[in-house]
């Protein structure tokens, strides 16, 4: 409570700090006030300067840059540390003085507040005009404004309507599969806790009432002839139940209440030394591995199932533009990591000679690497591609890559320009173009520059065209692609579409005399996918005059829709110009393996653990990143499910909606069954391995309720699943799934599209790579490659594992050895309700005197060392297979706790009864039985830890056998106090240890 108490005082604080930063408020005539961040209302018009963060959501009306653009950090709301460019809409951006607001008068209209940050809807009247709003314009809170001198924007949501606010909902609460079972251990102490006082009241009761019959006293010693309710024979009943409730609380050292504080303390402990080990450290990103919970620790070391993403996960997500086709022609001689692994398979390595065009080349010399291209081809290199047969498609190809983008031009002191891009994707495709000679160098809110070096003449020399840049239809995870249409410098003077995107929606979209390169690219891309590279298909088209009006008149009433399904408006009208386009060729980039990728994928697979690969690819590009990564293996049996059946593809160009649906849901479900019986099941002994790779389609139709469950069957019987061509939600959807199979599962990506599937799992892993923070910001442990992996699951969480399974059972072991003592002497004095024990040994047992032993435990033990567990990762089954807490294990804890606590009972008893303790002859009394039995729980408890501990360091033995020491100090400076307040302890040390003829009297 105390903790937590801290903790809200400190988010208290940081409340109040924020709540009363400064911003400038517009409050009339064009005069601009100080006002704290709590007192701004919607409708405000407020300035705010560089490095400054935005106090509310807003709408951009201007900035110091005569074109309305800004910079913006989002690094609060998404992790991204890339700079977003906004722009204000073109009538509000000659608003650059404070004295230009005098008497603006303008109407917002727009959605309500909702937690999307990636979308909005709404509309501006200005001047008698309607102008659209588009995430372009809106500056959400917690964003920092950068690289820009200041801003006036128009407040829309305040509070808790903002998007950061409504975004900032509790994570799922997870506990791992030890804690919950710990609480059923809990229930099963509480009910023997009540079961055993029961009995002792019922015989207390049974006793008390025979304790007076006749005039005879049977238990004289209570006086029951002048007695109290509590032993008084005539009120028995009452006596009995009295009795109940003083041996509830005299047992509850059956439960562990301590425990729980000793494993958070552990856990933190555990958690340290994770985010301290150097081994998990990446010195190239300068991060080291953090553990954001510690409630998971040993749920690290029993993971069955791993849910990976690809991209960036297992790759580097840092693209480089290695290949393209164009115009028919492929061109590009690098040879991928999934080509070398592929002919390492057949025993067939690559050496430096090359395949291109059909003959042998030798790879060119090596040019300083360039970041982002690792395009090599001397026939369009050096302005070669002049001399190329087809030479005007690939002048197009390279200007639809300089123009169609969204990214950012900066041109340094020496004219060198770099890029702020969305995607490294998109970073590829422009820095490509760069160095074939198509520079993008410039963009306003209404024209492109791209700077073109002439092929035939010297390097220097540079031909600047400006494009006005008409629309920007936007890439979308529903369309598949992103279109640009611009307007030609003259004297050509066309308006140009230029498209890019995925194959599967391109050529769909491609006129009849627009397909003269298709077969050929189709074949190239498939190559290209072969390879493991990520394709996009580039097409364009000219447009007349009448043809771009009507469809701009279209757009621009769709944009300036208030209606709820303005994106669908929007989209038609994209659809409806998207259409007869020309193909030019297709791109392939390369994302790298991350290191040491193949290597721990396969040590996991060694440790048991199942792998699943979630991933937006194509099949063939997915399944040949499997083979490079160690995912599939030679001698895997592969079982496919996919929907390419004659007959699934006949309905789909008939386009009747059921009958596809119901044909493919069939055929996906005869597939999985077929699959099944492929499979041997438990009982069968089989040493073939199976790997399950299944498409998007399919995916869709095998997660529907009746038929996820066989998915499941057959999925969970295969070394490696891979899903293909999935979507957010189905990555989301599949872990749910997985976790329906009882067993540990951990999910790991780097992307905000990954954050459902990481809150989804047991575990969440996320990697700080490229993609920003939102997976990390949703993960249990951030992690800076997917090699790490290896360390934390096989080292950190077989040791956590190990440590807290031992840690618990051994506290259950230690409260059930004290406890039953306190029962055999209570069943030893006719269930009087008198305690064995001083009320200060009582109180101090799990406090002082067994308590460090087991949290060194817990901290420091390990069976093996970090080489073994890696060496032989055989071990990590241990975990999986939950050996060191199951139920017999625990059980066998407490019979061993109950066994111990007899022999100490009946030794102490047997030891010290009838027998003349003192000088003048008296036997030993409660005081002496009672820290003679303490005494043996404390010796036999922590020897037992000893034997338990399987690594000793001097901490251990420090704690060991320090509380053991700790106890007779105790007892010797207690038992020296006064005896109002040492009670039965008083002294009891020293007449226990002195000679018989040393005398005490008092």
């Amino acid at each position: 409570m105390l903790k937590e108490g801290v903790e809200d005082w400190r988010r208290k604080q940081q409340d109040i700090e924020l709540n009363n930063r400064i911003v400038k408020v517009h409050r009339g005539n064009g005069s601009f006030e100080e006002t704290k961040w709590k007192y701004i209302k919607i409708g405000d018009v407020i300035k705010v300067e560089k490095d400054n963060f935005f106090p509310a959501d807003l709408i951009l009306l201007s900035s110091n840059y005569p074109d309305g653009i800004c910079y913006v950090e989002t690094m609060n709301l998404d992790g991204e540390t890339n700079l977003k460019i906004k722009q204000a809409l073109e009538v509000t951006s000659d608003l650059q003085e404070d004295g230009d607001f005098t008497n603006l008068r303008q109407i917002i209209k727009c959605e309500d507040p909702n937690a999307n940050l990636y979308s909005f809807v709404g509309t501006m009247d200005y001047k008698g005009m309607r102008h659209p709003l588009s995430p372009q314009q809106l500056l959400l809170r917690d964003s920092k404004l950068r690289n820009t001198d200041y801003i006036y924007g128009a407040v829309i949501f305040t509070g808790h309507d903002t998007k950061v606010m409504q975004n900032a909902t509790e994570p799922p609460s997870k506990r791992s599969k030890i804690e919950k079972k710990m609480d059923y251990i809990i229930y099963l102490l509480l009910c023997s806790l009540l079961g055993i006082a029961l009995l002792g009241s019922v015989f207390f009761g049974i006793w008390t009432k025979a304790d007076l019959r006749n005039g005879e006293l049977k238990r004289w010693y209570l006086r029951p002839d002048d007695s109290t309710v509590f032993y008084d024979p005539k009120r028995a009943p009452l006596a009995s139940f009295c009795h109940l409730l003083t041996a509830l609380m005299l047992y509850n050292y059956f439960i562990p209440i301590s425990l729980y504080i000793s494993i958070e303390m552990v856990k933190i402990l555990q958690a340290v030394f994770i985010n301290q080990d150097i081994d998990m450290y990446d010195e190239e990103s300068d991060k080291p591995t953090h553990a954001r919970t510690s409630n998971l620790n040993e749920e690290l070391g029993q993971v069955d199932t791993i849910l990976s993403d690809k991209t960036g996960t297992l790759t580097c997500n840092m693209m480089e533009f290695i290949k393209c086709s164009i115009a028919g022609t492929a061109y590009g001689q690098s040879v991928t990591e999934v080509e070398k692994a592929m002919a390492l398979r057949k025993g067939v390595p690559l050496g430096d000679e090359i395949e291109a065009g059909g003959h042998k080349e030798k790879q060119i010399e090596e040019s300083p690497h360039v970041k982002g291209f690792n395009l090599k081809d001397p026939r369009i290199m050096d302005g070669n591609w002049i001399h190329e047969p087809n030479k005007d498609v690939i002048r197009d190809f390279f200007r639809l890559l300089a123009i169609c983008h969204t990214c950012i031009p900066e041109v340094d002191e020496t004219d060198k320009v770099s890029y702020e891009a969305e995607s490294p994707d998109e970073a590829a495709f422009v820095i490509a173009a760069r160095e074939l000679g198509f520079e993008f160098y410039k963009r306003t809110q209404t024209s492109i520059v791209i700077r073109e070096r002439d092929p035939n003449q010297n390097v220097a020399d540079y031909q600047y065209r400006k494009y006005e840049l008409l629309n920007v239809l936007e890439f979308s995870s529903s369309r598949r692609r992103m279109s640009v249409i611009v307007k030609e410098p003259e004297p050509e003077g066309r308006i140009l579409l230029f498209s890019k995107g995925a194959d599967s929606v391109m050529f769909t979209r491609l006129a009849p005399d627009g397909r003269k390169f298709e077969e050929e690219t189709k074949r190239h891309i498939n190559e290209y996918s072969d390879s493991g590279l990520r394709t996009l298909v580039l097409a364009y088209r000219v447009l007349d005059e009448k043809e771009y009006e009507n469809f701009a008149e279209k757009f621009r009433t769709a944009k300036i829709s208030g209606s709820a399904d303005r994106d669908e408006q929007i989209g038609e009208a994209a659809d409806s110009i998207e259409r007869d386009l020309i193909l030019l060729g297709a791109t392939a980039v390369e994302d790298k393996l991350q290191k040491g990728v193949p290597e721990c994928i396969d040590k996991l697979a060694q440790a048991g653990i199942k792998i699943w690969v979630l991933t937006g690819d194509k099949m063939e590009t997915a399944i040949n990143i499997g083979f490079a990564c160690s995912l599939l293996r030679q001698g895997m049996t592969q079982i496919i499910i996919a929907l390419e059946a004659p007959d699934i593809i006949a309905l789909e160009k008939n386009g009747d909606k059921d009958s596809i649906a119901k044909a493919s849901k069939q055929s996906v479900m005869g597939q999985i069954e077929d699959g099944i019986k492929q499979v041997p099941t438990l009982g069968q002994s089989s040493t073939e391995s199976f790997a399950l790779i299944i498409d998007g389609k399919s995916l869709t139709y095998a997660l529907e309720d009746d038929v996820k469950f066989k998915f499941l069957d057959l999925a969970v019987k295969c070394a490696s699943v891979i899903c293909c061509r999935s979507s957010p939600k189905q990555k989301a959807l599949v872990t749910r799934l997985v976790k329906h199979s009882d067993k540990v599962t951990l999910a790991i990506g780097d992307g905000a599209n990954d954050v459902g599937m990481l809150q989804e799992a047991d575990i969440g892993v996320g990697i700080s790579g490229v993609e920003g923070m939102q997976a990390v910001m949703a993960s249990d442990i951030a992690i800076a490659q997917f090699r790490f992996l290896e360390r934390l699951l096989l080292v950190h969480g077989h040791w956590c594992y190990r440590r807290i399974s031992v840690m618990i059972c051994y506290f259950f072991y230690k409260n059930v050895t004290f406890g039953v003592t306190i029962f055999l002497y209570e069943a030893f004095a006719s269930f009087s309700g008198k305690p064995a024990y001083n009320d200060w040994f009582l109180s101090l047992y799990n406090v002082f005197f067994t308590s460090l032993p087991v949290i060194a435990l817990g901290v420091f033990d390990q069976d093996v060392s970090s080489r073994l567990c890696l060496q032989y990762p055989e071990l990590y089954q241990e975990g999986v297979q939950n050996v060191l807490f199951s139920w017999r294990r625990i059980l066998g804890w407490m019979f061993n706790g109950v066994v111990n606590a007899i022999l100490i009972f009946f030794f102490c008893t047997t030891a010290l009864k009838d027998q003349a303790f003192r000088q003048d002859g008296q036997v030993a009394g409660l005081d002496a039985l009672g820290a003679t039995m303490y005494t043996c729980v404390v010796w036999v408890v922590n020897c037992q830890m000893a034997l338990s501990v399987n690594y000793f360091t001097i901490i251990q033995h420090i704690f060991i056998w320090g509380s053991i020491t700790v106890w007779y100090i105790f007892l010797m400076v207690y038992g020296a106090i006064d005896p109002k307040y040492s009670k039965t302890a008083y002294m009891v040390f020293i007449e226990q240890l002195g000679p018989q003829r040393y005398h005490i009297g008092w």
